[in-house]
């Protein structure tokens, strides 16, 4: 069994947790799909994909002799392929990186475009909002305008009309004065004559006496 603590870029602490999660060997690394990788916790999706380079590199180095080649044939060609596996290796490990650093980009920039949408949407609405509010205020304050200029135009009319009342009532009261005099002198007349109409009665009966 060939231990994952073999893989470059594992440690002791990353080794138990993937050997928590039944990923003890290099073999089980290979194996395991790349979704399962990312779902131990610390990895991700470059990481996960990095490991599996890794293991798949370490496989191939440690891939048995083909039957039928030789000793000397086994040498003379480890040095010309290794290299070769492991550039390649590198390649696709920088591949893998440049993927998954688009896919997160890409992430991110749908994430930002739905928040933006949403603030937009939300913006949106609280203008509209707003908006109903000051035409409810507009609406409020002329109503209270128009009820103001009715409330001033109707204590104006009563205003009026309680100077008329108090000018007709002087009015009155000024006439009952002019004619209280008058109203005197007639009924001074009225005994003066009252009292030649009994002399005049007293001197003919005197006369036939």
């Amino acid at each position: 069994m060939r231990d994952v603590t073999k893989l470059s870029g594992v440690g002791p602490a990353l080794a138990k947790t993937l050997q928590d999660h039944g990923l003890a060997t290099i073999d089980a690394v290979l194996s395991a799909p790349l979704a399962s990788l990312t779902t131990v916790p610390g990895i991700g999706t470059a990481r996960a994909a990095r490991l599996k380079r890794a293991a798949e590199a370490h496989s191939a180095d440690d891939s048995p002799v083909q039957p039928g080649a030789g000793r000397v044939a086994e040498e003379a060609a480890k040095p010309a392929d290794r290299p070769d596996a492991r550039a390649k290796v590198q390649q696709q490990l920088g591949e893998e990186d440049l993927s998954a650093a688009l896919a997160a980009a890409e992430a991110a920039r749908v994430v930002a475009e739905q928040k933006a949408a949403k603030a937009k949407a939300k913006a949106k609405k609280a203008a509209r909002k707003a908006e109903s509010l000051m035409a409810d205020f507009a609406a409020a304050k002329e109503k209270a305008r128009a009820k103001a200029k009715k409330m001033k135009a109707d204590a104006r009319r009563a205003i009026e009309q309680e100077k008329a009342n108090a000018k007709a009532a002087l009015a009155k009261l000024e006439r009952k004065a002019k004619d209280k005099p008058k109203e005197k002198d007639k009924d001074k007349k009225s005994k003066s004559g009252s009292n030649k109409t009994g002399s005049k009665s007293a001197s003919k009966k005197k006369s036939k006496k």
